[in-house]
């Protein structure tokens, strides 16, 4: 496919490199010579130089062939700009990068909409929503992300202090957006049934919406006292995650140097703790009693300082830290100082990239029971699925239809949810069912 990148700072320079390994023909635009000279020197693209919103650097670069469109740059100004002109010229597919919260989710107009951009992403928000998952299964346990974070698949270990443990599935009150998928006990993988019931131990498998989520897993593993979390850093990967952990299960700190930034702060997140201070200085974390903490994450721009706090978290005896690293060269490094994850925003930007390069209508997004099962994502193309209810399709035994998105829109289908064309559709089956469950829903 024919990829065009506005913006060759470290972020889009990553994802022009892992695009083009994956096989893409690639076109990189940036305003700064000296970017592109280091394209030119390190990367196999083309790169061009000149203004991401031009037009005619855009019809330079190929736009009006063009599959898919990422912008981006520094400015959040330029990269809805960029993704805006090229969807005008022709580019199949548009992702603007923007930072600023009032872009994406401005309750008076949508600029999404109103550009017609495909996607407009942040990957601080990515980056908040990888540590997010990290930070409630603390147990490792598989945690996938779907539909830019408003889905969330957890796995976790059920308790008997959990209230809906030894009860039939048809009985319990699941949150509306939540859907049971497997129940894994001792080794024997099953896509549960109505009848079915979660026991004490069981490994289970929730997907629904992300806060609906949280809430149900109360009733699987019980009520517990809130963890602590210290997150060192007061800008948009700081704020995105607190709100994302601003539940009973959570009591949370933000220690933020900038004592004006602290305000505003407090002022956006009344429920969370701000403290103005230095979270690299031993004595400080000492006072504030860090030690306490389950869990510290490091999310400023300096890596260096994110690795000092880190590492005095750990010492202090913080259970688990996490940092955000921005350069590639520290990455292997943080197993040997103790640093249990660290999460690049470029890393995951390119990723969220790539899978929308693979994408077709169906494809694998993870696996369960060892390989016996596995959740796909399908395109509805089939007669037997388009204008068609739930309660009239006949799935094949065992499958379960899990979520549905259309557009920009992710629910949970009900029995007299009626299916439309290009709807993308999550369901669970075994491995062996995928060839029917493909011609069923894609129509081949």
């Amino acid at each position: 496919m024919r990829v065009i990148i506005a913006g060759a700072g470290e972020i889009g320079w990553y994802i022009a490199g892992e695009v083009s390994a994956d096989g893409h023909d690639v076109t990189i635009i940036d305003d700064e010579e000296s970017r592109i000279r280091q394209v030119n020197s390190t990367l196999d693209v083309k790169a061009i130089n000149g203004s991401a919103g031009s037009a005619h650097v855009l019809i330079k670069a190929g736009v009006m062939d063009a599959d898919l469109v990422v912008a981006v740059t520094g400015s959040d100004e330029t990269n809805i700009v960029c993704g805006s002109v090229a969807k005008q010229l022709g580019a199949k597919k548009v992702i603007s990068r923007v930072d600023e919260v009032v872009y994406r989710k401005a309750p008076e107009i949508s600029y999404r909409d109103h550009f017609g951009i495909d996607e407009l992403v942040s990957p601080q928000m990515f980056t908040a929503l990888e540590l997010a998952s990290v930070i409630r299964n603390p147990g490792s346990l598989a945690v996938e992300h779907f539909a830019r974070g408003q889905l969330e698949m957890q796995q976790i270990r059920s308790d008997k202090a959990g209230q809906w443990v030894g009860k039939p599935l048809k009985e319990l009150t699941l949150p509306e957006g939540v859907r049971l998928c497997s129940i894994n006990r001792d080794g024997d993988f099953k896509i549960p049934q109505a009848s079915d019931s979660v026991e004490a131990n069981d490994l289970i498998t929730i997907i629904g919406k992300t806060d609906q989520v949280v809430e149900a897993r109360t009733g699987f593993e019980g009520k517990g006292e809130p963890r602590k979390v210290v997150i060192m850093g007061g800008g948009h990967t700081a704020v995105s995650l607190a709100r994302r952990l601003r539940i009973r299960s959570f009591r949370l700190t933000i220690i933020e140097r900038d004592g004006k930034r602290c305000q505003e702060l407090a002022d956006a997140l009344p429920s969370v703790t701000i403290l103005n201070g230095d979270a690299t200085s031993l004595s400080f974390l000492k006072e504030e009693r860090v030690d306490s903490a389950s869990v510290f994450v490091s999310t400023t721009s300096s890596d260096e300082a994110n690795i000092m706090s880190a590492i005095q978290a750990k010492n202090l005896g913080v259970e688990k830290v996490l940092v955000v690293i921005h350069r590639p060269d520290y990455a292997n490094l943080m197993e040997k100082m103790g640093i249990d994850r660290a999460i690049s925003p470029r890393v995951v930007m390119a990723r969220e990239t790539l899978s929308l390069l693979r994408k077709g209508n169906i494809s694998t997004l993870v696996e369960l029971g060892g390989g016996t099962a596995e959740i796909l994502e399908v395109r509805v193309k089939g007669e037997d699925f388009v204008g068609k209810k739930l309660r009239d399709i006949e799935l094949p035994g065992s499958s379960l239809v899990l979520t549905l998105q259309r557009d920009h829109d992710v629910m949970v289908p009900q029995a007299d949810t009626v299916f439309q064309l290009d709807d993308m559709v999550l369901i669970i089956c075994l491995k062996k069912q995928r060839q029917e469950i493909a011609k069923l829903i894609s129509g081949y």
